[in-house]
């Protein structure tokens, strides 16, 4: 095995311990009245298939996709959207408070196997099955990928020679480096620029808001952010994309992980695998900018594109 993959395979193995210690922290800070699983009618071995996903415009659209793909088979179908990140809605997989959600194939398998060295789309695959365990599936994954990726401004690529995640290290002591509020622990966030590449930043600043991280990323209150790589504004902006010289970032495949119980259900998993099969990266990235931009809703794009490719009437 070359060094760079060892050397990978030991960082994540510390930097996911740390993810990890702060999952409970995590799933007792989502109580409260606004919380979207609290009106669960469903339990575990019941028909109904309950969509949940996660609090970005992806992870409702591709929700909203399954669940009208499986309506138009016949199946009857629940949503809870919006539901938080993957400690809340893994934990809701496990209990029964959904059935299905949409994820990704890489982060995935980090987040339930720590010590995992796959760094290709086949090793992952190979490996996800054993590690997320016998309660929980993946379904068929899709060509679709949408990967976290690290961006500047072209002034700061210019300025500074930023151009890889290993030019961070240039500007990170004097610099703010903006995110989602999860990405503080994750494996591929400051940890990892810090352990991997050399970068530890002044400040992390989390955002929930993606129109406010842009805001402060062109006006220079941040220096550096994350984005997904379908999401429109990084090509509105014209931001820099850097590269991961370390795969410190693993392929992200769109893949919807499912409780055991529901993925034993023919005709869902028949309706969801036909979306992924019919995704590709630019249509994600398209169906993103339709409700992002264009102010649609995701029910609404989504109902779209499942018409356009035939798979509800």
């Amino acid at each position: 095995m070359a060094f760079h993959q060892r050397f990978r395979g030991r960082a994540r193995q510390m930097l996911a311990a740390l993810a990890l210690g702060t999952a409970a922290f995590a799933l007792a800070a989502c109580g409260g009245t606004g919380d979207p699983l609290s009106d669960s009618s469903s339990a575990p071995g019941t028909s109904k298939v309950i969509v949940g996903s996660a609090n970005f415009t992806e992870s409702q659209v591709l929700g909203e996709l399954y669940a009208q793909a499986m309506q138009a088979k016949g199946v009857q179908v629940e949503t809870k959207p919006g539901i938080g990140s993957r400690e809340v809605y893994i934990k809701a997989l496990k209990d029964g408070s959904i059935s299905v959600v949409p994820e990704y194939t890489g982060n995935l398998l980090l987040y339930v196997d720590p010590e995992a060295t796959a760094t290709t789309e086949s090793e992952i695959m190979q490996a996800l099955p054993a590690a997320i365990g016998e309660e929980l599936k993946v379904l068929e994954p899709s060509q679709a990928q949408d990967q976290d990726v690290y961006v500047v401004t072209k002034q700061t690529a210019q300025q500074h020679g930023i151009a890889s995640l290993d030019d961070l290290k240039k500007i990170s002591a004097n610099s703010i480096l903006g995110g989602p509020s999860e990405l503080q622990d994750r494996a591929y966030g400051p940890p990892g620029l810090e352990k991997i590449y050399g970068a530890k930043f002044k400040q992390f600043k989390p955002y929930d808001a993606p129109a406010v991280k842009v805001k402060d990323l062109n006006d220079n209150k941040i220096q550096v952010a994350t984005f997904f790589t379908t999401e429109a504004a990084i090509r509105d902006n014209g931001y820099v994309m850097l590269t991961d010289p370390q795969s410190m970032i693993l392929p992200q495949n769109v893949i919807p992980l499912a409780r055991a119980d529901m993925a034993t259900n023919t005709a869902a998993v028949e309706a969801i695998n036909a979306v992924q099969k019919a995704l590709t990266t630019d249509e994600l990235t398209a169906l993103n900018k339709q409700v992002d931009s264009g102010q649609e809703e995701p029910h609404e794009a989504a109902a779209a594109w499942l018409k356009a490719k035939g798979l509800v009437s």
